[in-house]
């Protein structure tokens, strides 16, 4: 009985641990990124381009800050694995975008960011390629209202560029960070036609 009972007493404090560091756990602040990953922007013979997008504002109280987030990814036919592409034949950007109240318009942008592709291995295999971090500035940037990026994900293929655009969502930024009492949310995305980088690796490669 009494080693019944010493279980018994040993389970409850195991409980009461679990309980308290699930609390503790819960009741840290938080990131609350909006993003947008692995987003197909062309599939085409020989070549898949994928795209991450991400946004986030300072909030009080909470784990955060004035950051845009792009990246650009290279994998095989059909979207499988990670394709190898040398030194400047990806690119990203980041252009973040202020909803007016009837229209998204360009708020901020980062310039272009070039990289090489490839595959990881081990315990987390997956594609990688260029990627940045932009800060934005925050609401003082535009103005108090909805955010979102707008990542552009190329590859060069040899001959063109090839990929688009990720729209990452919104989110509402403010001194305080609370929604305007009147501020209507936006129905629409800004449009992921985004042209492509104006130089290609050969290009830049002469430039060096």
């Amino acid at each position: 009985m009494a080693a019944i009972r010493l279980t018994l007493t040993l389970k409850a404090l195991l409980c009461t641990a679990v309980a308290l560091l699930v609390a503790a756990v819960w009741t840290q602040p938080a990131s609350a990124w909006t993003w947008a990953k692995g987003v197909t922007v062309y599939n085409g013979p020989g070549l898949c381009v994928r795209g991450d997008a991400g946004i986030d504002h300072k909030r009080p109280g909470v784990m955060s800050n004035n950051l845009a987030y792009s990246q650009t990814y290279a994998l095989t036919q059909g979207c499988g694995t990670g394709l190898s592409r040398p030194d400047g034949w990806a690119a990203t950007r980041a252009t973040v975008y202020h909803w007016n109240g009837s229209a998204w318009t360009v708020c901020r942008a980062s310039n272009w960011k070039y990289g090489a592709t490839g595959q990881t291995g081990g315990q987390f295999p997956g594609p990688w390629g260029p990627g940045l971090v932009f800060d934005w500035g925050g609401w003082q940037s535009c103005g108090q209202g909805y955010y979102g990026t707008l990542a552009a994900a190329y590859v060069w293929d040899g001959s063109a560029w090839r990929g688009g655009g990720v729209w990452s969502g919104y989110e509402y930024a403010s001194p305080t960070s609370f929604h305007g009492a009147r501020e209507k949310a936006p129905e629409l995305a800004p449009s992921q036609r985004i042209a492509p980088p104006t130089v290609h690796p050969k290009k830049r490669e002469r430039a060096r």
